[in-house]
Protein backbone atom coordinates (compact mmCIF):
# COMPACT_ATOMS: atom_id res chain seq x y z
CA UNK A 1 0.00 0.00 0.00
CA UNK A 2 1.20 3.57 -1.26
CA UNK A 3 2.27 5.89 1.79
CA UNK A 4 -0.72 8.01 0.79
CA UNK A 5 -3.20 5.45 1.30
CA UNK A 6 -1.61 4.58 4.75
CA UNK A 7 -2.10 8.20 5.58
CA UNK A 8 -5.73 8.84 4.15
CA UNK A 9 -6.54 4.88 6.11
CA UNK A 10 -4.76 6.73 9.65
CA UNK A 11 -6.77 9.97 8.60
CA UNK A 12 -10.19 8.19 8.12
CA UNK A 13 -9.58 5.91 11.04
CA UNK A 14 -9.32 8.99 13.31
CA UNK A 15 -12.49 10.55 12.14
CA UNK A 16 -14.33 7.71 12.70
CA UNK A 17 -13.25 6.94 16.63
CA UNK A 18 -13.98 11.25 16.65
CA UNK A 19 -17.52 11.07 15.07
CA UNK A 20 -17.93 7.66 17.60
CA UNK A 21 -16.61 10.02 20.35
CA UNK A 22 -18.92 13.00 19.29
CA UNK A 23 -21.86 10.84 19.17
CA UNK A 24 -21.66 9.33 22.49
CA UNK A 25 -21.42 12.60 24.22
CA UNK A 26 -24.85 13.74 22.13
CA UNK A 27 -26.09 10.56 22.71
CA UNK A 28 -25.55 11.07 26.90
CA UNK A 29 -26.65 15.03 27.16
CA UNK A 30 -29.68 12.90 25.25
CA UNK A 31 -30.03 10.94 28.03
CA UNK A 32 -29.73 13.77 30.26
CA UNK A 33 -32.24 16.39 28.82
CA UNK A 34 -34.77 13.64 28.63
CA UNK A 35 -33.98 12.56 32.23
CA UNK A 36 -34.98 16.38 33.17
CA UNK A 37 -37.59 16.13 31.68
CA UNK A 38 -39.43 13.51 32.93
CA UNK A 39 -38.83 14.60 36.35
CA UNK A 40 -40.13 18.38 35.33
CA UNK A 41 -43.09 16.44 33.78
CA UNK A 42 -43.45 15.13 37.55
CA UNK A 43 -43.34 18.23 39.06
CA UNK A 44 -45.67 19.99 36.79
CA UNK A 45 -47.56 17.74 34.38
CA UNK A 46 -49.50 20.19 32.42
CA UNK A 47 -48.22 22.30 29.27
CA UNK A 48 -50.04 25.47 29.91
CA UNK A 49 -51.19 27.10 33.10
CA UNK A 50 -52.60 30.01 34.46
CA UNK A 51 -50.51 32.68 36.10
CA UNK A 52 -52.92 32.98 39.17
CA UNK A 53 -53.37 28.91 39.31
CA UNK A 54 -53.19 27.07 42.86
CA UNK A 55 -52.42 23.38 43.51
CA UNK A 56 -51.87 21.86 47.30
CA UNK A 57 -48.87 22.04 48.89
CA UNK A 58 -47.55 25.17 46.89
CA UNK A 59 -47.06 28.14 46.96
CA UNK A 60 -47.49 30.46 43.91
CA UNK A 61 -47.68 27.06 42.17
CA UNK A 62 -48.91 29.30 38.87
CA UNK A 63 -45.54 30.92 38.18
CA UNK A 64 -43.75 27.87 39.13
CA UNK A 65 -45.56 26.13 36.72
CA UNK A 66 -44.95 28.73 34.16
CA UNK A 67 -41.36 28.55 34.97
CA UNK A 68 -41.38 25.07 34.83
CA UNK A 69 -43.11 24.58 31.79
CA UNK A 70 -40.37 27.19 29.83
CA UNK A 71 -37.89 25.13 31.24
CA UNK A 72 -39.34 21.74 29.39
CA UNK A 73 -39.79 23.83 26.18
CA UNK A 74 -36.00 25.27 26.42
CA UNK A 75 -35.31 21.23 26.98
CA UNK A 76 -37.50 20.08 24.28
CA UNK A 77 -35.81 22.73 21.97
CA UNK A 78 -32.12 21.58 23.05
CA UNK A 79 -33.19 18.05 22.93
CA UNK A 80 -34.38 18.68 19.37
CA UNK A 81 -31.69 20.29 18.49
CA UNK A 82 -29.37 17.41 19.29
CA UNK A 83 -31.26 14.66 17.75
CA UNK A 84 -30.21 16.76 14.86
CA UNK A 85 -26.83 17.03 15.53
CA UNK A 86 -26.55 13.41 16.07
CA UNK A 87 -28.43 12.38 13.10
CA UNK A 88 -25.79 14.71 10.59
CA UNK A 89 -22.79 13.10 12.96
CA UNK A 90 -24.34 9.62 11.99
CA UNK A 91 -24.90 10.36 8.65
CA UNK A 92 -21.09 11.35 8.85
CA UNK A 93 -19.71 8.42 10.44
CA UNK A 94 -21.47 6.19 7.49
CA UNK A 95 -19.68 8.12 4.95
CA UNK A 96 -16.27 7.49 7.21
CA UNK A 97 -16.78 3.87 7.31
CA UNK A 98 -17.76 3.59 4.08
CA UNK A 99 -14.58 5.18 2.97
CA UNK A 100 -12.83 2.84 5.53
CA UNK A 101 -13.96 0.04 3.90
CA UNK A 102 -13.27 1.09 0.12
CA UNK A 103 -9.38 1.63 0.98
CA UNK A 104 -9.74 -1.77 2.92
CA UNK A 105 -10.66 -3.24 -0.32
CA UNK A 106 -7.90 -1.35 -2.17
CA UNK A 107 -5.06 -3.06 0.47
CA UNK A 108 -6.98 -6.38 -0.27
CA UNK A 109 -6.53 -6.12 -3.58
CA UNK A 110 -3.07 -5.05 -3.60
CA UNK A 111 -1.73 -7.80 -1.16
CA UNK A 112 -3.53 -10.17 -3.53
CA UNK A 113 -1.43 -8.70 -6.67
CA UNK A 114 1.59 -9.19 -4.87
CA UNK A 115 0.82 -12.60 -3.42
CA UNK A 116 0.09 -13.30 -7.26
CA UNK A 117 3.48 -12.08 -8.18
CA UNK A 118 5.68 -13.80 -5.57
CA UNK A 119 3.76 -16.76 -6.80
CA UNK A 120 4.57 -16.56 -10.04
CA UNK A 121 8.08 -15.57 -9.37
CA UNK A 122 8.03 -19.15 -7.93
CA UNK A 123 6.77 -20.73 -10.34
CA UNK A 124 8.42 -19.23 -12.85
Amino acid sequence: MTHSMEKNVRQTRFAIADLQKRIAVLEATREDLERQIRKLNDSVPEDEVEANATKEGYVAYGSYAKSVIARKENLRESLAAITDQASDLSADLRVALDALDSFERVRARQMAAKAEKAMARKAG
